[in-house]
Parts: structure tokens; sequence; C-alpha cells
């Protein structure tokens, strides 16, 4: 048995990464309509696909035959839509973050509940080959009792003034992409750091319990922050602290490193450089980069997604619940709170 799935959203994640993956899952899944408010875009990847395509998503959830839909359009329309879908009764996995509030995310959970569909939230690095092997290490007592949890990335910049830029453009006036614009994003705490946030708690087995945040507008083209550290505390009494840089020169190789200090021992997981010594500057790097093969992203969605695809076919728990993804979204909001009060936040937060 097949789903038959809608895909909104056809930008620069859906490209790069969604699409790619739901190309490898033809024996589960045929996607029969794809959405984008851009009719090009649309009309592209439905060719790819080999399905129908619409600028209207409402008119893809108005289709009887489609089971399944797959959000990834900007964090602003994911509530929307998603409940939308959801008592259209279709099944949900939606991109992170969840949403915008922690109201928008409970109402996306009491909306596939209320519909009797399964909802995940698309946290791509839980299915990540060397985070789940690192999880199991830490689970089976390899490393003692985790202590400190890092999480440390390195962008390079999207594109120099007036050059090209990826993704979906609201503003023909500006030469950034949605998630630089503060009417549209909270910036890199929000939109990368959601997923810093995710693996903190995850490996640090136990729930936020305060936050600091420091943050910046390197990017002159930047109206929301590009540039993050921050620092948590956990009720199991374990720190976590991650820094996010995305102003590397363009050609810099994306780079993770990933650390956890146990009571026992250590791991450590981290994109390694294709030379011993490289050379960055304003020209970019000096040897090819490897972002196709970061942190195996196209194997990650596609087990990301079959998970998904499977919890339905099999009336089986989505692999990561949405309230999982609900307490990243909160510790994000709440880094974001620091960062403009220079306060240590506590969780949990009022929900408003």
């Amino acid at each position: 048995m097949k789903l038959n799935v809608g895909l909104i959203g056809c930008g620069s994640i859906a490209t790069s990464a969604h699409v790619p993956a739901l190309q490898r899952l033809t024996a589960v899944v045929q996607v029969r309509r794809v959405c984008d408010i851009r009719a090009a875009a649309a009309e592209s990847v439905a060719q790819t696909l080999g399905a129908t395509w619409t600028t209207d998503h409402r008119t893809l959830l108005d289709d009887p035959h489609i089971d399944a839909v797959v959000i990834t359009t900007p964090e602003f329309l994911h509530a929307e839509q998603a409940i939308a879908a959801a008592e259209a009764g279709k099944h949900v996995l939606c991109e992170k973050p969840m949403a915008r509030t922690l109201a928008e995310a409970d109402a996306m959970i009491a909306a596939a509940r209320a519909a009797g569909v399964q909802l995940m939230i698309a946290h791509s690095r839980r299915f990540t080959g060397r985070y789940r092997q690192a999880h199991a290490l830490l689970e089976a007592g390899a490393i003692g009792q985790p202590v400190l949890v890092r999480e440390n990335e390195r962008r390079p910049r999207v594109a120099g003034p007036g050059g090209p830029v990826s993704g979906w453009r609201p503003d023909p006036d500006k030469d950034t992409t949605w998630y630089a614009q503060a009417r549209y994003a909270a910036g890199t705490a929000f939109h990368i750091g959601v997923h810093e946030m995710d693996l903190l708690r995850w490996f640090a087995g136990a729930e936020a319990r305060s936050v600091y945040m420091e943050s910046k507008m390197t990017d002159p083209r930047q109206e929301v922050p590009d540039t993050v550290t921050l620092q948590v505390r956990f009720e199991n009494g374990a720190l976590g602290a991650c820094d996010i840089f995305t102003h590397a020169p363009a050609d810099y190789p994306i780079h993770h490193e990933f650390e956890v200090f146990g009571t026992e021992g250590m791991l450590r997981s981290r994109d390694l450089d294709s030379l011993a010594l490289t050379r960055f500057d304003g020209e970019g790097a000096d040897f090819p980069t490897a972002a196709e093969s970061l942190l195996l992203v196209r194997d990650a969605y596609a087990l990301e997604q079959r998970l998904f695809f499977e919890s339905i076919l099999n009336g089986t728990p989505v692999p990561l619940d949405p309230r999982e993804s609900r307490a990243a979204l909160e510790l994000a909001l709440a880094a974001i709170q620091s960062s403009a009060t220079g306060q240590h936040v506590s969780l949990p937060l009022d929900v408003a």
C-alpha cells in the first residue's frame, strides 16, 4: 500500500532535502500534488516528482485522495497550514521550527489530536546517523551521565550584496530571503538554532530550566540576529552551550562540531575538513566543499520521512512526538527573550 502525498512549499529546503527524499521513497509514497505561491517553483518540482501543481494550498488540501502532506514553508505559515491540513483529515509532517509561538504549537497538536491524524515536526538531526549513534552510546551508559553538551555551527553567508539569493524573497527591493527580514523571521536562534535546542535537550536528557543568550547582526542586510552564543542549564544539572555563526566567507563549508562530556568519558562528532590546512578569504575556500554530504542530509531526510509514513501505514506513534518539538521551540523563544532583555530566562514560559 502506498500513501498519496502532497507537498506544500517548493523552496530551498524542499528542493535540497525533501524532494530527493521523496524520490527515494516511491515504494511507500506517491506524490500527487505540490504547491507554492510561485508558479514557476511549483511547476518545476511537480515535473521532478511527476505530480500536478497549484499555487493555493487549500486546493491541495481539498483533494480527497491525498493522505498526508509535507509542509516546507516558512515558519510563520506552519500553524495555519498544519491546522488546515489536520482539519482536512491529512497527516502532517511539518518543517521546523514548529511554529512562531507556543500557542500556535499547542493549537497544531490539538488540531491533529481532534482529527485523529499524525503530526510530526521535521527535526532532521534526530535522524542523522552520527547523532543517533552518539545518543545510543549515551543511553547505554558509555560515558556516564551527561555533564556538558556543546553544539557549534558555522555557515557561509548566503550571498554577497547584490549577489544571487536562493529561497523566497517576499520583498523585491531587498536582496535577502524571508529569514533575514523581521516581518517574517526571528533570526538564527529560531531558524537554525532550534536544531541545536533540540539536540541539547535530547542529549542532556532533561528539560531546560534557564537560558542566557547574546546575539548580534553581523550582516548589514540583516534585520534579525545572524550570530548567537548561548548557555542552558537543565533540571538534572547538565549544562548546554552553543554558538552559531552564519556570516563566514561565501564558500566556507558548513561546519558542525558536537560534543557530550560525561562523568565517565566524552563523545565528539564533527564535519572534517578536506585538508589539514585550509585557507579562507574573500574569494572563498581553496578546496571543494562538501555541503551535499553534510550530516548525510539526504539519508537523514529519507529516514525521517520513511519512519513518519510507516507510522501512518502501521498505525503506530510517530518517531518524534510533537511535544518534543514544542519543547525545542520553547527553548528557542526563551533564548530570544534573553537576548532582548539581557537577562537569564527561566523555563517553562507562559503560553501567550
